[in-house]
């Protein structure tokens, strides 16, 4: 582990959590029976070392994956797959949060290649990361889209006036 990019992530987790109030969650999903197990347990304990509280579910459909995400106020779901169904998955995800009224519940593809992010972030899908990207770099970049959000929502807005 790199340990300025730990360092960062902590700092960064720690600050979320200032503007937040509680700690960056996410829920690693798994949707399909794919062989990333090792990968899942991988970014697992690299999250939660970087400061992240860490759900890991079980083989589960993306409507009950996003009904778990729902009940578990995450932050963050973090979907890991190499198959080619990913797409279809990670967009039913991301309809299912929304159907929900859980848009606000951010998506996370690992594995995903460069031409389907078009796709992805068309879908909602706010980071998709390539196959073998370091998951330190991912958690500092779900922790930087996070406190960008929530300063975003803290501003001082001024309503518009017609």
């Amino acid at each position: 582990m790199d340990e300025e990019k730990l360092k960062e992530s902590l700092r960064l987790g720690k600050q979320f959590e200032e503007l937040d109030g509680r700690r960056p969650r996410m829920f690693m999903v798994k949707m399909e029976d794919d062989g990333c197990g090792e990968e899942r347990k991988m970014a697992s304990t690299t999250f939660a070392d970087s400061g992240w509280d860490v759900d890991v579910g079980p083989l589960l459909s993306p409507a009950d994956s996003a009904q778990v995400a729902a009940d578990n106020d995450v932050h963050f779901v973090v979907y890991v797959s190499s198959k080619g169904h990913r797409k279809k998955y990670a967009a039913e995800l991301a309809q299912a949060l929304t159907l929900l009224g859980r848009d606000d519940i951010l998506i996370a593809v690992h594995g995903a290649p460069e031409e389907e992010k078009e796709f992805l972030f068309r879908y909602g899908i706010v980071a998709a990361f390539p196959a073998g990207s370091a998951w330190q770099d991912a958690s500092l970049t779900m922790l930087r889209l996070l406190i960008a959000r929530e300063q975003m929502e803290n501003e001082d807005v001024e309503e518009f006036k017609y």
